[in-house]
């Protein structure tokens, strides 16, 4: 059991509010950020649109499931994220955040790929050795 003198505290008001808090926020962000740094955000944001219905059984889920994820994952973050996914707008606000952080992550990987163009290929050709070039390719190349 949490060593917070509140544990067993709960804030009814917040609890029932329709509102997303500033802790909530932060917990959708930071499932968002992690998301789209594994570069993931398409197939989870299909995932997210097909279960939208079902983010309130998903968050009673994670209530049957708080005692054993809560060790894991850290209590505040659990309750924070269960109580986030009880909200309607939660699943629209995760996808939303999903989607800047992907747009994001894509902006910086352009300007990587001007910076430093032709990286793809030579990591290509060091991964599976040159392979015969049409003339073309071969005044590109030159």
């Amino acid at each position: 059991m949490p060593d917070d003198k509140d544990f067993l505290h709960v804030d009814w008001d917040e609890e029932f509010s329709d509102e997303l808090t500033e802790l909530q926020l932060e917990a959708l962000d930071k499932i968002a950020q992690a998301i789209a740094d594994r570069q993931m955000a398409t197939p989870v944001m299909m995932f997210l649109e097909t279960v939208r219905p079902l983010n309130w059984v998903t968050s009673q889920l994670m209530l049957f499931l708080e005692p054993f994820t809560a060790w894991i994952f850290g209590f505040k973050q659990i309750i924070d994220l269960r109580r986030a996914l009880e909200k309607r707008e939660s699943i629209s606000v995760l996808i939303d955040k999903i989607d800047e952080y992907e747009q994001l992550r894509q902006k910086k990987l352009r300007e990587y790929r001007k910076k430093h163009p032709g990286s793809i290929r030579r990591l290509w050709r060091k991964a599976f050795g040159k392979h015969k070039l049409s003339t073309e390719q071969q005044e590109i190349e030159n």
